[in-house]
């Protein structure tokens, strides 16, 4: 009868267990998925206006929610000064650099293609993605 009674008093523990393992299991889904909205960019600031060569002013990786914009982070990356049209932001100067008079400007890629869109209309979707502002004068 003891065995009886012991056997019995197991069953509630062992679903207990298995409850558990279940919320683990889900907790882990959970985590998953707010990663998977997490991608990884990688933004460089070039200056072509003084050396032959690109010189790299900067570089910072960030982790961002997929669809954030490139102007979102740029502007927490460095100090930006923008003017807004119906086309979208105009950049006029990072970290101080630029000038509008001596027709220096920013232009930008990612993933090594010039994009045909403000910064603040273009989203970032894909995860490990290389977002290059390079300065030029024209």
């Amino acid at each position: 009868m003891a065995a009886f009674v012991g056997l019995f008093a197991s069953q509630p523990v062992q679903k207990q267990s298995i409850q558990a393992a279940k919320t683990t299991k889900t907790a882990k889904k959970t985590t998953k998925k707010a990663k998977a909205k997490q991608i990884s960019v990688t933004y460089t600031l070039k200056d072509t206006t003084k050396a032959k060569n690109k010189q790299t002013l900067a570089k910072k990786t960030f982790k961002v929610k997929k669809g954030t914009t490139v102007f979102t982070v740029l502007k927490k990356a460095w100090k930006v000064n923008y003017t807004k049209s119906s086309y979208g932001v105009f950049i006029t100067k990072i970290k101080g650099l630029g000038n509008e008079k001596k027709k220096l400007y920013w232009t930008y890629t990612v993933d090594g293609k010039m994009v045909k869109v403000a910064a603040d209309k273009q989203k970032l979707t894909k995860n490990k993605s290389k977002v290059v502002f390079t300065l030029k004068k024209y």
